[in-house]
C-alpha cells in the first residue's frame, strides 16, 4: 500500500516546485561540490603533515649545529638571529700621501678684513713690520687670511697672539669654527704662538677667520705648515704587560693586539644587560658581531642597591661569550663603598681623600684590615673601599679560573671629577689606582687582566709602567664623520709612542676612511649603549650612528668582528698605513720674518 497516498494534499514551496529534471540536475551539482571539498580538505592536510616534517628535520638541524655563525653567540638559550641581508666587504685602501714640505706666514698687518684695526710695534717680540691691535667685539673686527694650499696632507696652523687680560678668541676655517686660542693669567702680557696640529686640507684655497669671543687682543700672525708628526707615529708597540705574573691568555690576547696595531681595529660594543640586545642588533643588521662584548662590574659593588640574580649574571654571560670565541672587556661604574650607592660625585658623601692612608694595605688580609681599623689606624672609608675591591675580585677570578683575559678598565674618566675617584684629586687617584692594582694583582693573582687607563688628564697619568693600554672616552652632539684624531695624537705625545691607544667609549663610531687617512688606528673601539645604537623600541637607532656606518664598520676589510678574530689565520695580511718621503715644495713667497729678542712662547693644541 502506497502510505503516500493517504497524506493530505500541502502546498509545494518555490524550491519544490521544479521539475523532476531539475532535481536530478541539482543533486548532481551538490554531489560535485562534495567530492570538490574533500579533495581540498585531502590537499592540505598532506601540506600540513609536509611541513611539520621539514619545520620538524629543521629544528633537529638547528639544535645540532649551535655553534654555527647565524645562531646567537650571547645567550645561554640557543637562539636563531638572522640578518636583514647578505652584505659585501667594505673594502677600505689606505691611500698613501704625498708629502710636501711646505711653510707659509702671513703677517696680520697684510692680512684682508676691518680697517678700524691699527698697527703697532710698541709690545716687543712681534714679527714683520709689527702686529694688529684694537680688536674689539663691540665694532665686529674680523681679519682673513688666504692660503693657497699645494697638496692633499696633514697641516699644522699656528697663530701669534698676546694680550694684557685673561680672553679667549676663535679661529674659523672656511667658515667653520676650527680651534679657540686663549690668553691665561700664566701667559698674559707677551706674544705666545697657540698650535693646532694634524688638520688634513685638501690642495686649493682655504681661508682662516679670527673670530672675537672676548676684546682685547694683539694679533701678530698666522702660519701654516705641512705637519711631520702624525707620519712619523710609529705602531711597533711591545706585548709585553706591566705584570710580570701575567697568564698566557693574557699575554696571548695581548700580542694580538699589538700585532694589529695600525693596520686593524677591533670592533668592540658595551651592553646593557645580559641579553645582549645591542650586540643581536648589530649582527641583524650588518651579519657580524663584535670582537669584544664590553660589560659592567657595577652590580658587583658591595654598596649597590640592584644585586645580580644567578639567572642573570653578568660574570656568566661573559663567559658565555668567551666560550664562544669573542673577547672579554670590563669598566667599573663603582659605587660609593660607604653612604649613598652611587658613583657621581655630587650624589654621595663618600670622600675618597679620607681613604687615603700612608699604610701600606694593599697586602692585608681581612682580618689585619679590621685589626687597624679598631686601633683606630684606618678609617671607615679605606675598610670598605678594599672591602669593594675585594668582592669585585673575586667575581673577576671566575674569569681568571676559565683562563679568559679580560681587558680591564677601571676608575675612567677620573679627570672630570665627576666620580667620586676623581673628585679628590690626581694625588689620591693615584694612590687608589695602585692600591687597586697591587691587590688585584699580588694578592688576589687576577693575571688575567690587561689593564687600561682612561682617566683623561694630564695631572692624572700615572706613568707607562702601571698600565698596559692607553684609552680616551669621547662623546659629541656633533655627528659629523670624525677620526678623533687630536685625542689620538694626545695620547701618542702622553705615553712618548710607547703604548696601545684605544677609544675606550664613543658615541659616534669612527670614521674609517677618516680614521686611517688621520693615522688615527686605533686598537680597539667601544660604542656605548642606550640611544647611540637602539630606540626605544629595540631598533637600531640613527639618532647618532647610521645603519651604513655601522654596515661599513663591521664589513671593512681594515676591523676585526668576532669571525675575524676566532679565525685568525684566514685573515690577509695588511700592512700599516705608510706615508711617503716628504718632497721640497717649489719655493713660497713670504714675507721676511724678523726675529724679535722676546720670542713668543709656543703652547700646542
Amino acid at each position: 500500500m502506497d502510505n503516500n497516498n493517504n497524506k493530505p494534499d500541502r502546498k509545494k514551496s518555490v524550491f519544490e516546485s521544479v521539475t523532476a529534471e531539475d532535481k536530478v540536475s541539482g543533486k548532481m551539482i551538490a554531489l560535485l561540490l562534495v567530492l570538490l571539498v574533500s579533495f581540498l580538505m585531502t590537499v592540505i592536510c598532506v601540506i600540513n603533515l609536509v611541513q611539520s616534517y621539514t619545520a620538524e628535520k629543521n629544528n633537529k638541524v638547528v639544535e645540532e649545529e649551535s655553534a654555527v655563525t647565524t645562531t646567537s653567540v650571547v645567550s645561554e638559550v640557543t637562539t636563531v638571529t638572522e640578518p636583514k641581508a647578505t652584505v659585501s666587504e667594505y673594502v677600505l685602501n689606505a691611500e698613501q700621501i704625498n708629502q710636501f714640505e711646505y711653510e707659509q706666514i702671513i703677517e696680520a698687518e697684510d692680512a684682508e678684513g676691518c680697517w678700524s684695526l691699527t698697527e703697532s710695534d710698541i709690545r716687543p717680540g712681534y714679527s714683520g713690520t709689527g702686529y694688529l691691535t684694537g680688536f674689539n667685539t663691540d665694532l665686529g673686527n674680523s681679519l682673513f687670511f688666504e692660503f693657497e694650499i699645494p697638496s692633499a696632507q696633514h697641516y699644522d696652523i699656528s697663530v701669534c697672539f698676546a694680550s694684557d687680560e685673561v680672553m679667549e678668541n676663535e679661529i674659523y676655517m672656511n667658515g667653520e669654527e676650527l680651534f679657540d686660542f686663549e690668553c691665561t693669567q700664566e701667559t698674559t702680557g707677551r706674544f705666545v704662538i697657540k698650535t693646532y696640529y694634524g688638520v688634513f686640507l685638501e690642495k686649493g684655497n682655504v681661508t682662516f677667520t679670527v673670530h672675537e669671543i672676548d676684546s682685547g687682543i694683539d694679533l701678530d700672525y698666522i702660519k701654516l705648515r705641512n705637519n711631520q708628526s702624525i707620519y712619523s707615529a710609529k705602531t711597533d708597540i711591545s706585548p709585553e704587560l706591566i705584570n710580570p705574573e701575567a697568564s698566557e691568555e693574557a699575554k696571548t690576547l695581548m700580542k694580538y693586539l699589538t700585532d694589529n696595531f695600525g693596520k686593524r681595529i677591533l670592533t668592540g660594543q658595551y651592553v646593557s644587560d645580559t641579553s645582549n640586545i645591542e650586540i643581536e642588533k648589530i649582527y641583524e643588521n650588518t651579519s657580524n658581531y663584535p670582537a669584544v662584548r664590553f660589560g659592567d662590574m657595577n652590580s658587583y659593588s658591595i654598596n649597590s642597591s640592584v644585586k645580580p640574580s644567578p639567572e642573570n649574571d653578568e660574570i656568566s654571560a661573559a663567559i658565555n661569550w668567551a666560550e664562544n670565541g669573542g673577547i672579554v672587556g670590563y669598566m667599573w661604574h663603582w659605587r660609593a663603598p660607604l653612604y649613598e650607592n652611587e658613583f657621581y660625585s655630587e650624589k654621595t658623601s663618600f670622600d675618597l681623600s679620607l681613604a687615603v692612608t700612608d699604610i701600606d694595605v694593599a697586602l692585608m688580609s681581612s682580618d689585619e684590615i679590621e685589626s687597624l681599623y679598631q686601633e683606630g689606624m684606618l678609617t671607615a672609608e679605606t675598610v670598605t673601599l678594599l672591602y669593594d675591591i675585594d668582592n669585585v675580585s673575586q667575581q673577576l677570578s671566575r674569569l681568571r679560573n676559565k683562563k679568559i683575559p679580560v681587558l680591564w678598565r677601571p676608575l675612567h674618566e677620573a679627570s672630570g671629577d665627576w666620580f667620586w675617584w676623581g673628585d679628590s684629586g690626581p694625588e689620591a687617584y693615584k694612590w687608589l689606582w695602585n692600591v687597586l692594582y697591587r691587590r688585584q694583582t699580588e694578592y688576589h693573582h687576577l693575571n688575567n687582566l690587561i689593564w687600561i687607563w682612561s682617566a683623561q688628564g694630564t695631572d692624572y697619568f700615572i706613568g707607562n709602567n702601571s698600565f698596559d693600554i692607553a684609552a680616551v672616552d669621547l662623546y659629541s652632539e656633533n655627528t659629523d664623520n670624525t677620526s678623533y684624531y687630536k685625542q689620538y695624537q694626545w695620547l701618542y705625545s702622553l705615553t712618548g709612542g710607547q703604548k696601545l691607544i684605544a677609544l675606550s667609549e664613543c658615541g659616534i663610531l669612527p670614521d674609517m676612511e677618516l680614521t686611517f687617512r688621520d693615522r688615527a688606528v686605533w686598537s680597539f673601539f667601544g660604542l656605548w649603549y642606550g640611544d647611540y645604537i637602539l630606540d626605544k623600541n629595540g631598533n637600531l637607532s640613527e639618532k647618532y650612528n647610521t645603519r651604513e656606518s655601522f654596515l661599513k664598520m663591521y664589513n671593512s676589510n681594515r676591523t676585526i668582528t668576532l669571525e675575524k678574530y676566532k679565525n685568525k689565520s684566514v685573515l690577509k695580511e695588511e700592512k700599516p698605513v705608510t706615508t711617503a718621503a716628504a718632497l721640497t715644495q717649489p719655493p713660497v713667497v713670504t714675507p721676511d720674518i724678523t726675529t724679535e729678542t722676546i720670542p713668543p712662547e709656543e703652547t700646542d693644541e
